[in-house]
């Protein structure tokens, strides 16, 4: 169910693919306007993952698409310099989220990004895109909302 203390207003589902790691059919990644990728078509939604968690070559594609330089397994970004925003496209609708969204710590002058990369064909959408979406998970119904 859902608290109406803490969220008021419609829920977009999507219909579960794979019930027992809550995933569901993932239409696209975008970057900005300029990069869209479809490597794999699974994302999973697990409030158990801080990060936003994607496949190794995906994620290197995006992070240097962003500007970003690897450092010590973070990704990071001059916290002055412009950021593309990323969408996570579910269901046909986006789901986008701006640098602001994206970033987990800020540190003289620069800011970690809250992306992972994973030899796992799919991404993990966690604490990062959680944040910005109210999520219902339907166990009943095997879906989704966001």
């Amino acid at each position: 169910g859902v608290d109406p203390d803490h969220y008021v207003g419609d829920f977009h589902f999507v219909n579960l693919s794979a019930p027992a790691y809550w995933a569901v059919h993932l239409d696209m990644v975008r970057l900005g306007g300029f990069l869209n990728m479809s490597s794999t078509q699974v994302a999973i939604v697990d409030s158990g993952t801080s990060l936003l968690v994607g496949p190794t070559a995906d994620v290197r594609a995006l992070a240097t698409a962003m500007g970003a330089m690897p450092l010590q397994g973070f990704y990071i970004v001059d916290c002055n310099q412009t950021v593309p925003s990323i969408a996570f496209t579910l269901g046909g609708r986006d789901y986008v989220l701006e640098k602001k969204d994206l970033i987990v710590e800020r540190d003289s002058g620069f800011c970690v990004l809250g992306i992972d990369e994973s030899t796992m064909p799919m991404w993990i959408l966690g604490d990062v895109f959680m944040r910005q979406y109210y999520v219902q998970f339907d166990w009943g119904r095997q879906r989704v909302g966001f």
